[in-house]
């Protein structure tokens, strides 16, 4: 079972994630889709022994895993919002540190065990004209009604990657990220979010 252990909105989608079958069409290892798959691979390998990997051992296992799929050096700027171009090249680089180690701490303190959940890749569609796409899933937990899960995804490289994601299609993590810096921010200076983002990580692991 998937554990959900913040309130914020956009933990939701950990509550009631897991994953099911590779669609046919997802043939290309580099395309979005298959990058999302093989992430939702990992997710339901670290749930199915989650007991016998413990928290340090999901952790190890996703780390490699979650720095693949997500570009969290994008997703920690656009969460820090305008005050990022005030900071430091140090400061950025501790953000960044600190937001992947929470993100890693966050997934594999939530996706701690496995009861028959399913998770679907609907299609891949273009989100704009620079040619990010979305990759709409559709998360059907047991018990529970469906829940539209979308992966916004740009180009990094050669490499696709995530950097944001929407709840029902609607909920962007960043904004609720951004919302949620710019508070500890409006009170602080970046060591605070540092500090912040290191507190919810030792939650993280504290909560599994």
């Amino acid at each position: 079972m998937v554990r959900g252990i913040f309130t914020r909105l956009w933990f939701l989608l950990l509550i009631v994630g897991s994953v099911g079958t590779m669609p046919a069409y997802a043939q290309d290892a580099t395309a979005p889709t298959a990058v999302i798959e093989r992430f939702h691979a990992a997710l339901i390998d670290g749930m199915k022994r989650g007991k016998a990997l413990g928290f340090e051992g999901r952790r190890a296992m996703l780390d490699p895993v979650v720095k693949q799929t997500f570009d969290t050096d994008s997703m920690a700027r656009i969460s820090t919002g305008a005050a990022w171009q005030k900071m430091s090249d140090a400061d950025h680089a501790a953000i960044i540190a600190a937001f992947t180690d929470w993100t890693v701490a966050s997934y594999a303190g939530n996706f701690s065990s496995y009861d028959g959940e399913t998770f679907v890749t609907k299609d891949q569609s273009t989100e704009d004209s620079k040619g990010n796409v979305l990759v709409n899933t559709r998360l059907t937990p047991k018990g529970i009604p469906p829940v539209l899960f979308n992966y916004r995804m740009h180009k990094v490289g050669a490499d696709w990657k995530v950097y944001d994601i929407y709840l029902d299609g609607a909920v962007s993590q960043l904004a609720m990220h951004r919302a949620e810096f710019a508070t500890v921010l409006g009170l602080g200076k970046p060591a605070d979010l540092i500090a912040h983002m290191k507190k919810l990580t030792k939650d993280a692991e504290k909560g599994s």
